[in-house]
């Protein structure tokens, strides 16, 4: 019968603030390639596109790093927009999508790279991170704590 030794244990593991940068630019990276290679131009048009009765959006709790001190902190109005912008495009759903009977009298749909989930990451107070896979707008928007702004300018 083999002898069992306990392993021997590496360093410490990485510092937190490491690992939390990477997850972030894991995230990052993510939402590009995907928002890159999966969606046609006309739905970055819609994304890009602002429109005059689009709803604004504020945060109820911090979902970004700050790049120099590491810590966790509120989204000004401008990365509120753009998040919403591209929550918009990566958690759309295409509607009446065209129908091809085949041969065998099945019938296939082209999703047209809709229906996929969204990968999204917020950081805890503790400095761990939160992933959520969202399907929808209202879910992602839900986790990432973006309510429907209805204050007067």
């Amino acid at each position: 019968m083999a002898e069992l030794r306990p392993r021997k244990r590496l360093s410490k593991g990485l510092p937190r603030t490491i690992i939390a940068i990477l997850v972030a630019v894991i995230a990052i990276v993510s939402i590009t390639v995907l928002s890159l290679g999966k969606f046609n131009s006309s739905n970055r048009v819609q994304a890009s596109t602002a429109m005059p009765n689009q709803k604004r959006y504020k945060a109820t709790r911090p979902i970004v790093v700050d790049r120099q001190t590491g810590q966790a902190r509120m989204p000004n109005q401008q990365e509120i927009d753009e998040t919403v912008a591209t929550l918009s495009v990566l958690a759309s759903r295409p509607e009446n999508l065209p129908q091809v009977s085949g041969a065998s009298g099945g019938v296939g749909i082209d999703l047209e790279g809709g229906y996929g989930g969204v990968m999204l990451a917020r950081p805890n107070p503790d400095g761990t991170w939160e992933t959520r896979c969202v399907f929808t707008f209202a879910e992602g928007a839900e986790f990432l704590g973006l309510v429907e702004d209805n204050s007067t300018e």
